[in-house]
């Protein structure tokens, strides 16, 4: 028993000794790269990883084994900087060793590394500015309506690529979207779909509507013709049309019937073979988006006058 108390205590004061002495050893560094400039674009494969020849005790090397096994040591090269009046960026090895050494123990010394030094070459991106439009439905309950267009922030995004490929775009669009029956003022946010060959500098845009009950406010308009010379005189059958309007109930005592013409021009009456012509809507407020005229196709006469 008390020989292997010696025993015991002995490779005590050897592993004491062993572990004072220094090592070197190697240790394994991940690289990340990020706040790549959206237009550029990165040729060749980079490094993912650099080798660390470091010199320090034993016991910090066993401090390395166990911190490493639970996460692996990295560093981030911040990208920001590149320069776009170029097509190659170096990261040296001054700039690393200050990377790496941040990541060490205070008394590990840095025999070498590699590699050493990190050059990016990269290419620019043609750019194209593009309105951002919705892919989907978005649609209010029975009874309600939108009291203004659907509101996109931002409503343009930048899109980076190749020029053919972004020639050929006319808008970006969201990701698709269900959104049916609102009944309350409405907000979402969805992601953005970047056209092969081409990515975003922004990849989410917010999306927000203002709802309101509707109902339909009638009024009855007289058929007005314009240009008519004075020789002539033209007759219309109906003369009085009705003008049904769908209005927000918030808006519903803006509107009287001097809001509204319904007019034809005397130029396209003598023009039109037929007896008879399609009435459109000639003045209206500009927020006054759904309505309908009853009937919208009138016959009508042209006389002469004394």
């Amino acid at each position: 028993m008390t020989f292997f108390c010696f025993v015991a205590l002995a490779s005590g004061f050897w592993a004491l000794q062993y572990f004072r002495q220094k090592f070197e050893f190697e240790i394994p560094v991940k690289v990340y790269y990020e706040h790549i400039p959206a237009g550029i674009s990165l040729s060749g494969k980079l490094p993912q990883e650099i080798t660390l020849y470091v010199q320090d005790k034993g016991s910090t090397y066993l401090n390395y084994s166990f911190k490493l096994r639970k996460q692996p040591l990295s560093i981030a090269i911040d990208l920001e900087a590149i320069p776009p009046s170029k097509t190659s960026y170096v990261i040296d090895e001054p700039v690393l060793y200050n990377l790496i050494n941040e990541k060490l123990f205070a008394t590990t010394q840095i025999k070498s590394f590699s590699p050493n030094r990190i050059e990016i070459n990269y290419s620019l991106l043609a750019q194209k500015e593009l309105p951002v439009a919705i892919n989907g439905t978005v649609s209010p309950a029975s009874g309600y309506q939108f009291v203004d267009s659907i509101r996109i922030e931002p409503a343009r995004v930048v899109a980076y690529g190749d020029k053919k490929a972004l020639d050929t775009l006319l808008s970006i669009q969201t990701l698709p979207l269900n959104y049916t029956d609102i009944d309350k003022d409405w907000n979402a946010s969805t992601g953005l779909q970047a056209p092969e060959g081409t990515h975003l500098l922004i990849k989410n845009v917010k999306l927000s509507a203002m709802i309101e009950e509707y109902t339909e406010k009638t009024f009855k308009l007289p058929v007005v013709c314009y240009n008519t010379p004075p020789t002539r005189k033209v007759h219309f059958f109906p003369s009085v049309v009705e003008l049904v309007v769908r209005v927000g109930l918030s808006k519903y005592s803006q509107l009287s019937e001097s809001n509204f013409e319904i007019a034809v021009n005397y130029n396209d009456l003598v023009n039109n073979s037929a007896l008879n012509c399609t009435l459109t809507l000639t003045r209206k407020p500009t927020w006054v988006e759904n309505y309908r005229i009853s009937p919208n196709v009138i016959e009508f006469l042209i006389e002469k006058s004394d």
